[in-house]
């Protein structure tokens, strides 16, 4: 009993793990930013990608996601979600495979109006560093 008490404990730790901004792209007009999230849940499960809009330069964290991802790849080794604004008042985040956790929203209002994004799989790229997008931690020297 408490050897499985003790195992489930170890095992939330890990389910957790906190996102980590790992890219900002601001819409053409400067004022709405596309922020793309990363969590690590450990080794035995893929990253975990959440895409949120913002008034530009705002803090995430305190907003919902618009769309969740579950191990999306940007190429054969890396990890990823890349977006990019259409114009001001469209997003688009391109991924080469991936499983969608939550859809993506018909509309998220910010900056006093409606911001559609696109989830469009399929999307390689083949410039992405191999791994996650979070910068690996520093050793302790």
């Amino acid at each position: 009993m408490v050897l499985t008490v003790l195992l489930a404990v170890g095992c939330s730790h890990d389910a957790i793990m906190p996102d980590v901004e790992v890219a900002r792209v601001a819409s053409p007009d400067l004022q709405a930013d596309a922020v793309l999230t990363e969590a690590n849940p450990g080794a035995t499960a893929s990253f975990i990608y959440r895409i949120r809009i913002v008034p530009h330069g705002a803090d995430w964290r305190s907003v919902p996601s618009a769309a969740e991802l579950y191990g999306a790849t940007r190429n054969a080794q890396a990890y990823g979600v890349d977006l990019h604004w259409q114009d001001a008042n469209n997003v688009r985040a391109d991924y080469l495979q991936g499983r969608v956790m939550k859809p993506a929203a018909a509309a998220v209002s910010v900056a006093g109006r409606a911001v559609t994004l696109q989830l469009r799989s399929g999307v390689s790229n083949p410039a992405a560093p191999a791994g996650g997008m979070a910068p690996e931690p520093k050793q302790a020297r």
